[in-house]
């Protein structure tokens, strides 16, 4: 893995295991350890910035212009980003990477989710060994990176001074310099800096669709392809600065750093900014609990709202794999709503999306509560427990696609209508063996263990989840064969070719073939035929994306009320 703020990244299989692995970047000499159990070499905690310590703290990530004498140790993780509820060690020298291979190979980076407010590069959730794993026995071998970025406060404050010093959205900036890392140093480890997948899930996929809109669309080549898991550019508010009023107001306060309201100075040669930035670690971490820093729009990385690039044309062009899961609104939908009043009254301040009245009542127009026929939430189970609430589920199916759903369907539509061919869907339908009791359903990230090829761990040898196992396996194929080909069915069949020369549809999948993995064949979403493919360990199949149409069409005209 790479991670950035821990950047850790591991790189591929290792043909010739060496006891300490040794490789030089641009700074210096790095010695990994070699992983016998998974046959790689790891190097791990490398700093791809400056710490964002003292002055540094909020600002832009520096790259580091200093090279170390010696032999820097890279055996171990990396300190995590702060961040509130987990057992990482912290610390804001938090910016590192990871990684590992012998050979010119494609490169994937994983950037984790949580909100943009917890997660870490050392979460064994996160461990890249078992796809590394899959993607060298499956013939399509990649180097994979994990990068940790700054969270929360550290990495999203947002105020005047913020923007006026072109600080705001560091979290993102610190993303980005890792991946400027990759492409300064990856061929180092063996890795093809013209050949890098972005992979990120829920705020690491929201991560990834605003870098596709960043800069205007100006396309850096920093990346040529992305696998965006339950997440993209317009699922969560992107908020104007005065929403940070009071964020900041109470921040300062608690911390002795309040300018009473003129947004100038805290004492006569000191400005609130820089009071907080010569606040210890500790004194930040313990003032800010509650409060949700977000991205905005600062006119610099993000010129304009990804909604209205997308109508402009100004985003980066590349391939796409994306997807979401089925059940994603089960997981952050309120419960006991039992009335039309609790749902109007729930969505009038559900996650600061702030919808209007008439906004809501469309959508519980177009969501009916008719669970019998599956209306309004595609539920195979069709399990509604009252014990949530009656109205429960429904809201959970609109909670889903509002921040979820619908902009995967959106960007799916919105790459193909640019004219780009290798895009691809796909519905995760898998509940997990141990989700027994309520809410039961494919829930948000659920999909992870799988794709992370962690599943076998979780598992255990029994052989009545060979079904899981597979499911698990087929996906890590099918990733590797995008990361290498930008298309997940492996080597192109002969009537795949065949057609395609005679002029037939990509979304004709009969006679075609999936020769990476178990899947039936994946075909390239389009306009006048959206596919899907079903992922579910009982057997996956490919349907048409057309399921609540029109409520998920009414969804993605709203993206500005949305603030997306």
């Amino acid at each position: 893995m790479l991670s950035l703020l821990p950047l850790v990244c591991l790189l591929s299989t290792i043909t010739v295991a060496s006891p300490t692995p040794i490789v030089t970047v641009k700074n210096g000499t790095l010695a990994g350890r070699y992983s016998a159990e998974w046959d790689q070499d790891y190097f791990l905690g490398i700093p791809y910035a400056q710490p964002p310590l003292g002055d540094l703290r909020f600002r832009w990530p520096q790259s580091i212009n200093s090279t170390w004498n010696g032999t820097r140790d890279a055996t171990q993780y990396g300190y995590s980003c702060y961040q509130y509820g987990s057992n990482f060690n912290l610390s804001e020298d938090c910016l590192t990477l990871n990684g590992y291979t012998n050979r010119t190979l494609p490169v994937i980076l994983w950037i984790y989710g949580g909100g943009l407010t917890v997660g870490s590069t050392a979460d064994p959730q996160y461990n890249l060994a078992g796809i590394v794993q899959t993607a060298s026995t499956s013939d399509q071998p990649f180097i994979a990176v994990s990068m940790n970025y700054r969270l929360g406060v550290w990495g999203f404050l947002q105020t005047p001074a913020i923007l006026a010093e072109g600080s705001a959205n560091a979290g993102l900036l610190d993303q980005r310099l890792a991946m400027q890392w990759v492409q300064d140093n990856i061929a180092a480890f063996g890795g093809d800096p013209t050949r890098v997948t972005l992979w990120g899930e829920s705020a690491g996929a929201q991560s990834i669709g605003l870098h596709l809109h960043s800069f205007g669309g100006r396309n850096d080549h920093l990346y040529s392809a992305a696998i965006l898991e339950s997440g993209g550019p317009v699922g969560a508010s992107l908020n104007p600065l005065p929403f940070y009023s009071s964020a900041f107001e109470n921040l300062t306060r608690t911390v002795g750093c309040w300018d009473g309201g003129s947004g100038q100075y805290y004492t006569a040669h000191t400005t609130a900014l820089a009071c907080l930035r010569k606040l210890t670690s500790t004194e930040l971490f313990h003032a800010n609990y509650t409060v949700v820093w977000n991205p905005l729009v600062d006119g610099t990385f993000l010129t304009a709202y990804p909604s209205q690039l997308a109508t402009t044309g100004d985003f980066v062009h590349i391939p796409l794999l994306l997807g979401a899961n089925t059940d994603e609104g089960i997981s952050f939908s309120p419960h006991n709503l039992n009335t039309m009043a609790d749902l109007l009254n729930a969505f009038l301040v559900w996650r600061n999306y702030a919808l209007s009245p008439p906004t809501i009542q469309r959508l519980l127009a177009l969501y009916p509560n008719i669970p019998a026929l599956g209306v309004p939430y595609n539920d195979h189970t069709n399990s509604t427990y009252p014990s949530l609430g009656t109205q429960w589920r429904r809201a959970a199916s609109i909670g889903g696609d509002l921040v979820m759903i619908a902009q995967r369907r959106k960007l799916a539509q919105q790459y193909v209508s640019a004219g780009i061919a290798q895009v691809y869907s796909y519905r995760f339908d898998t509940q997990l063996w141990n989700n027994t009791t309520p809410p039961i359903g494919a829930k948000h990230f659920d999909n992870v263990m799988f794709s992370f090829q962690n599943i076998s761990g979780a598992l255990g040898p029994l052989p009545e989840f060979e079904s899981y196992r597979r499911l698990s396996r087929s996906i890590g194929e099918a990733y590797a064969s995008f990361v290498a080909s930008h298309q997940p069915n492996g080597a192109v069949s002969a009537s795949t070719s065949t057609a395609a020369a005679a002029g037939g549809s990509a979304g004709d999948v009969e006679g075609q073939v999936n020769n990476a993995t178990s899947l039936p064949f994946w075909p390239p979403y389009e306009l006048a035929r959206p596919m899907n493919m079903v992922l579910n360990a009982s057997g996956s199949w490919v349907e048409p994306d057309t399921w609540r149409e029109e409520g998920i069409a009414f969804i993605n005209t709203i993206s500005r009320e949305l603030l997306a």
